[in-house]
Parts: C-alpha cells; structure tokens; sequence
C-alpha cells in the first residue's frame, strides 16, 4: 500500500439500481455531483468510504444513456443517466446501491488502488 490516495475527480451519487444483467455487472441510475467535471465512459468509480488498500475492486463505467435521448459520450454535472458499471470477474458491486456516493479516479489510480493491500 503507497499511503496515498487517488485523488478523486468527480463524485456520483446512485439514485436507484434498475437491473443486475450479471455479477460483475449493474446498471444504476445516477445524478453526477462533480463540480466542473463529466463523468465518461472508461473513467473507474469506488465507493466513497472504502479506505486505500481495502481490496474493494474499482468498477469502470461501461455506458452512460437516457431513453429516449440514447448514449451519452459524458454525464455533465448536475446531469443523471443510467450508468452501467462493470468490474472484473470474481469481483463483487454490492457497494452500488441507492443513495450510494461514488468518487471517480483516473482508473490508472483505482487499478493500483485495488490492487494495493
């Protein structure tokens, strides 16, 4: 463990959690609470009380939508979409849930974060 931690770059706040389509996958939706930073797809998101090199596994975001409108390329602040999170296999999400906050970090940042321990 480096003793450091990513520096958050954005925050998303889950308002419901619309399906399970796997273990390692959920779609959510979620209003992003950044100030001046959209969330994209790619970007990795951690639960905002896991502590540095607690073994929780990142999830990056897989799509951001909104029927009717389609795919978002990013979800500007104050914005909300539904979110799909993925995290790898054998991985769990179960810290994704309603009300939940999720900070978002480069995912370079939350790889070694993970796997920090």
């Amino acid at each position: 463990m480096s003793g450091t931690e990513p520096e958050p770059v954005g925050l998303l706040q889950v308002e419901s959690v619309y399906e399970w389509p796997s273990a390692n996958r959920v779609i959510c939706h979620a209003r992003c609470v950044s100030v001046g930073r959209s969330v994209f797809p790619g970007d990795s998101v951690l639960p905002v009380e896991s502590p540095p090199g607690s073994g929780v596994s990142p999830a990056r975001v897989v799509r951001i939508h909104r029927p009717p409108f389609g795919e978002f390329s990013e979800l500007p602040p104050v914005w909300h979409a539904a979110v799909e999170l993925e995290v790898p296999e054998g991985a769990a999400l179960s810290w994704v849930r309603p009300d939940a906050n999720l900070r978002v970090v480069p995912p370079a940042a939350a790889v070694e974060e993970g796997q920090a321990g």
